[in-house]
């Protein structure tokens, strides 16, 4: 393998010569060998070492002559020449061993750099499949790829080009098996609107998270601490001093120990930080049970409040299965108002599903005096942002102002709510940029417009009398 990338042939022979030199002429060295030698005797026994180490690598070594080797052998006595061939024999070694192993590296780095120029995407969807791309194996028309930890029963992979590895990734996406998404991710990843971080978050199967500590932050001063120094220095695990370094589905019998041996003998080949350490973090989330644990000395030790802080970090707005948003009206109703400002004047519709409410909206004259009319919500959550709110004024939606509100931007039924609006607003007017402006004609006969505007930005809901389903008020 090393032979077969040594493309700069010259300058590696130039580096071998002065290295070669160096060792022999280096005084500390000579001194170690316990002999005196001439200068001669230095020269012959470099160049000597540099032409072996040459020869070893395959290297073009027709320059190297030694006129002078005769002439300095016939004056030497057989123990000296025997000494000068040990010291070239073991300097060379040294030197064939040390190249060969930054050589190795050197090389396998560059083959990398061109590898991931040409074929970066499959290479990285590889990874994702568990397998990497065996260096010293593969060859034109032989392509060898080697199984990460968790695929070693399947062992090694070979294919003729990387045609026929691109087909045999999107296969294994096809098949729908564990490592299907993440081979998906790779090769498509504007696919996905969330990280895997965030799937986890978002209950998307049992999966799990591992955590480092981000050196640029304030956690640098507990990085590979254990949990009793922490405590004893009074240091906070904050998860703002964390980053997410790999994510991934939880099986069902896999636990704590079964990562950390995973991401310590043989990790994923997709995973690209250092093993895991004292001081890591795991988040799991199984069947919805989300745990946080620091990786200790021994074991691990809980983390109450720490996948909270991440959760809060990434904004993720919880998702409640199974909830019938089209119809539930236990925990949100809608209304249809005539004036959003005082619903109480006027025609009011209320304890409505949003299609209802959308529906007595729009049969609402808009030349009524009352006010601007309005879709609204009443929420009861049981939260502190419980009661009435407006959803849609005069046909321009309220998004900006109720994101602004922690309690409703994280809510998932008001964000439902938010979406199905926008949806509404964009097939009822998919040609009018502000549905407002329909309206405007009516509304300037009678010199009412800048009215309205003053009253949408100070409006203040008030409270209303709850009626039955569907009541109208006059």
């Amino acid at each position: 393998m090393i032979k077969k990338g040594l493309s700069e042939s010259q300058t590696l022979k130039t580096a071998i010569h002065e290295t070669a030199h160096a060792k022999l002429h280096d005084r500390e060295i000579m001194e170690s060998l316990g002999v005196e030698k001439d200068r001669l005797t230095k020269e012959v026994e470099a160049e000597s070492v540099a032409y072996c180490v040459c020869s070893s690598f395959d290297l073009d070594t027709s320059d190297y002559s030694f006129p002078y080797i005769a002439g300095w052998s016939s004056s030497r006595e057989m123990k000296e020449m025997k000494a000068s061939m040990d010291v070239i024999r073991k300097t060379a070694g040294e030197m064939i061993d040390q190249l060969t192993e930054e050589l190795e590296i050197i090389l396998e780095e560059k083959q990398k750099t061109e590898l991931h120029e040409k074929y970066g995407i499959l290479v990285d969807a590889l990874e994702a499949a568990g397998y990497r791309y065996d260096y010293r194996e593969s060859e034109p028309g032989h392509i060898v790829l080697a199984p990460d930890g968790t695929h070693e029963i399947a062992g090694y992979l070979q294919f003729e080009s990387w045609g026929d590895i691109q087909n045999w990734l999107e296969d294994t996406i096809t098949e729908g098996t564990d490592i299907s998404e993440r081979v998906d991710r790779a090769m498509y990843p504007f696919k996905y609107d969330y990280t895997l971080e965030e799937e986890m978050f978002r209950g998307n199967g049992d999966r799990y998270a591992i955590y480092h500590v981000d050196e640029d932050t304030p956690g640098k001063q507990h990085l590979f601490m254990n949990m009793a120094m922490v405590k004893e220095d009074g240091i906070t695990i904050d998860a703002a001093n964390y980053k997410c370094v790999y994510s991934g589905r939880l099986h069902e019998n896999e636990k704590l120990d079964d990562l950390y041996a995973m991401f310590n003998d043989n990790p994923p080949a997709d995973y690209k930080a250092h093993s895991m350490s004292v001081s890591d973090v795991i988040i799991t989330n199984r069947g919805g049970d989300m745990q946080a644990y620091y990786v200790d000395r021994f074991g691990f030790a809980e983390l109450p409040d720490f996948a909270a802080q991440r959760e809060k970090i990434l904004d993720i707005v919880p998702e409640i299965e199974n909830v019938d948003y089209e119809n539930d009206l236990t925990c949100i109703s809608f209304y249809a108002a005539e004036c959003a400002e005082f619903p109480v004047m006027g025609e009011v519709h209320y304890d409505l599903t949003l299609p209802e409410a959308l529906e007595a909206y729009e049969k609402i004259p808009s030349e009524r005096m009352h006010g601007l009319k309005c879709v609204g919500f009443d929420l009861k959550d049981g939260s502190d942002y419980e009661g009435m709110q407006s959803l849609m004024i005069e046909g321009k939606i309220q998004k900006e102002f109720l994101n602004s509100i922690p309690g409703f931007r994280e809510n998932s039924y008001v964000q439902n709510a938010i979406s199905r609006v926008e949806k509404y607003l964009e097939e009822r007017h998919p040609n009018v940029e502000n549905p407002l402006e329909s309206n405007k004609k009516v509304d300037n006969e009678k010199n009412i417009s800048e009215e309205k505007n003053e009253k949408e930005l100070n409006i203040q809901m008030k409270p209303i009398p709850k009626k039955k389903r569907g009541e109208m008020s006059l």
